[in-house]
């Protein structure tokens, strides 16, 4: 850089530099006002050369300058430092300035009132003033007029273009070039002014003399222009940088390009004039005496002009608040958001108690104002870019990694942005963990792990979003649909893995219940969605459940096929004793039905069909629903009413009278003993007694006796008996 190559650089930036000591010097050495002036101008400038290299080389030397910004800063603090010490030794000619300044507007008003003045005492006007004005009129009226053109051709300009007050200078066609890949975009109609650079799109829906559509208005002294060399088909192009992105276009020609590079040289060059110009103008409405104010946390000099007439006042902001632009530049690229969050609201604390006491800002807090709002809206970019999911960003932090930007923007009236890329990350975070879970072992295994992953992380996302969002109605309302959604996608895979036609219903009992459990650690942070996974498994469930009870009414025809109607010998006084143990941990006791040292009573048949339907009863008692509990009742009738039918129908059969009294002893221990057990079991499940075992006991009471089933009549109204 050739600032570092110039002295005045070298000695600010070296470590023994004493402000205080510099200037006592410069005031030694140098006589005059003019000659302080003229070094405070090159300080100045070297100042601002300074701030503009830094900002030239951030986009090239992004780590480098995070390394160096902090030298920087205190090189620039040394510099302003500096400026305050010429600007003390400068007060004491002021006074002398201004009052020369005031004797030379004297002599002017006078010798212009003498040159319009003729002998026959009659006025004559000045043609070169006249003509001045006359060309100015007609400049700003042409001006005007373009400025009409541009807002009844572009759509959506309006506010922007009007707010700006800007001057046209030059429009034209340019071809967008992506900047990574060199690849065409878009064409884009842009149009530079005086204060910016405005980009539109063709308009697709054009209605009469809207061609164009609004795209952004960037502010001129934000954004610096590079030349792109040539290079493969990227040919006759300008790069514009605006932090922290960066956009690059393409001219027609070369002729073109130069065009555009010297329209934009020209832009700022107005730029920086009319700035001088006002400051020149403030300079002149300063008096010789300023009254220091303090009041209510305001740092602002009133310059009043004590003449015979008085003047208008003109207002002498803090050195700060004209320097909030580049820190909160400098605080971005540093990554120090929350001192540039400070920044900012001290800012909007100046302003709005600036506005109070004036009654209306200036043009350079209008300046500062609007500079502030665009590094406001980059800071609030660069937060929202920390919670965006891309392939290429690491969840390693986590959530705890996103706080910071979250309360960012919150504090900066983002809350709700913030809110849908907090849940976009927690769903990128869940997704990211289920597709760590492998399937391995058994169904149960992995619904297991799975249901403990997902309802494990959603608790702990539940608490970081009630940390982050404590009082926030409409996020909380978010949450709870994106929770819904999560559930619902978990409700989706869980079915395809566990409603399968080779699992058993216990099996599927066993994933319902673990997955129930899991569900309800969410009640905890006040969000109940159990009964939306009731619902999600209402109808697998019903169609398990009668696949269950088709597969055991299947299974019971098969085992009564060679039932031979005698007492079960289990050989040994040991399986006697297991087979009672087994039974009685059932609620059922057999020790009434034993006889001799091995023998039990019961068939075989029976006592598998007791040990099936107790295991049904269970696993219906830990499924039941409202919803479900017709089916289940259902299920238990069918499946009870296949093993009594066996039983009736061998009482149909010529049967001795051994045989007959067996089967009516099996009978009762079925519609007594076995009804009983199972209606104990589902009154603690349910609340009251199964109806559907009531009215089968009902039906077959006259089996418990012994009775033919002739006696029963299963006769239809329609059958071929009464035709």
């Amino acid at each position: 850089m050739e600032v570092a190559k110039d002295p005045n650089f070298q000695l600010l930036s070296s470590k023994d530099f004493v402000p205080e000591k510099y200037v006592r010097d410069l005031s030694q050495n140098y006589v005059g006002g003019s000659e302080l002036q003229n070094l405070r101008k090159k300080i100045q400038t070297l100042s601002e050369e300074t701030s503009n290299n830094l900002k030239k080389n951030v986009y090239q030397n992004y780590v480098q300058f995070i390394d160096t910004a902090k030298e920087i800063s205190r090189i620039l603090f040394n510099c302003k430092n500096l400026i305050n010490g010429c600007r003390y030794v400068y007060t004491d000619l002021e006074s002398e300035m201004y009052q020369l300044s005031h004797l030379l507007s004297e002599q002017k008003s006078l010798l212009s009132a003498l040159s319009t003045t003729s002998i026959l005492e009659d006025t004559t006007p000045v043609n070169i003033e006249r003509e001045n004005k006359v060309n100015e009129k007609d400049l700003e009226e042409e001006n005007k007029q373009k400025l009409a053109t541009i807002l009844e051709k572009v759509e959506g300009c309006k506010v922007k273009v009007t707010y700006m007050c800007i001057n046209f200078l030059y429009e034209g066609d340019l071809l967008e070039i992506d900047p990574t890949e060199n690849t065409s975009l878009k064409t884009v109609h842009v149009y530079l002014f005086t204060d910016g650079f405005m980009i539109t799109t063709r308009n697709s829906n054009s209605r009469g003399l809207m061609k164009y559509v609004y795209e952004i208005l960037y502010d001129l002294s934000s954004l610096a222009v590079v030349n792109v060399r040539d290079l493969g088909n990227v040919k006759h192009a300008f790069k514009l940088l605006i932090f922290p992105d960066t956009r690059v276009f393409q001219c027609s020609s070369n002729s073109n390009k130069a065009k555009w590079l010297d329209k934009f040289d020209q832009a700022k060059k107005t730029r920086l004039a009319q700035e001088q110009q006002k400051r020149e103008s403030i300079a002149e409405k300063s008096p010789s005496r300023s009254i220091i104010t303090s009041t209510l946390d305001i740092d602002f000099v009133v310059l009043a002009a004590f003449d015979e007439e008085e003047e208008e006042i003109g207002m002498v902001h803090p050195e700060w608040f004209l320097d909030i632009p580049e820190e909160l530049d400098v605080c971005v690229a540093q990554r120090h958001f929350e001192d540039a969050l400070t920044f900012l609201q001290k800012a909007k604390d100046y302003i709005n108690q600036f506005v109070v006491m004036t009654g209306q800002p200036d043009h350079v807090m209008i300046d500062i104002q609007r500079k502030v709002e665009q590094r406001q809206n980059n800071l609030t970019e660069v937060l929202m870019k920390e919670l965006e999911v891309n392939p290429d960003k690491s969840l390693q932090g986590g959530l705890r990694a996103a706080r910071r930007a979250v309360r960012l923007l919150n504090q900066l009236g983002r809350s709700t942005q913030s809110c849908d890329l907090f849940l976009k990350l927690c769903s990128s975070m869940l997704k990211t963990q289920c597709k760590r879970v492998k399937r391995e072992g058994s169904t149960t295994v992995y619904v297991r792990h799975l249901s403990s992953v997902v309802f494990t992380n959603m608790c702990h996302m539940s608490d970081e979003f009630l940390r982050a969002f404590p009082d926030s109605p409409s996020c909380a309302s978010a949450y709870v649909v994106w929770a819904s959604g999560e559930l619902s996608l978990f409700t989706t895979h869980f079915a395809k893995q566990v409603f399968m036609p080779q699992t058993s219903l216990s099996t599927i009992t066993e994933c319902i219940v673990m997955v129930r459990t899991q569900c309800e650690r969410l009640c905890i942070y006040g969000i109940d969605l159990c009964y939306q996974l009731d619902g999600a498994l209402r109808s697998p469930l019903t169609k398990a459940l009668r696949d269950a009870r088709d597969k055991l009414i299947d299974s019971i025809k098969l085992r009564t096929l060679d039932d031979k109607w005698i007492p079960m010998n289990l050989h040994s006084k040991s399986a006697l004793a297991r087979c009672l143990q087994e039974h009685s941990n059932m609620g059922l006791k057999l020790d009434s039905y034993v006889t001799g040292d091995t023998w039990l009573q019961l068939t075989a048949s029976i006592l598998a069909f007791t040990k099936i339907f107790l295991t049904l009863l269970d696993d219906c008692m830990k499924l039941k629903t409202t919803e479900l509990m017709f089916t289940i009742d259902e299920t238990l009738y069918s499946v009870f009413e296949a093993q009594v039918k066996h039983s009736e129908n061998s009482l149909r059969n010529e049967l001795n009278q051994d045989q007959r009294k067996f089967l009516t002893k099996n009978a009762e221990f079925l519609l007594g003993t076995l009804i009983e057990v199972s209606q104990i079991k589902y009154n603690e499940a349910v609340g009251y007694d199964c109806p559907t075992l009531i009215k089968l006991q009902k039906e077959y009471l006259a089996l418990m006796k012994g009775v033919s089933p002739t006696a029963r009549s299963t006769k239809t109204k329609y059958s071929s008996e009464f035709l």
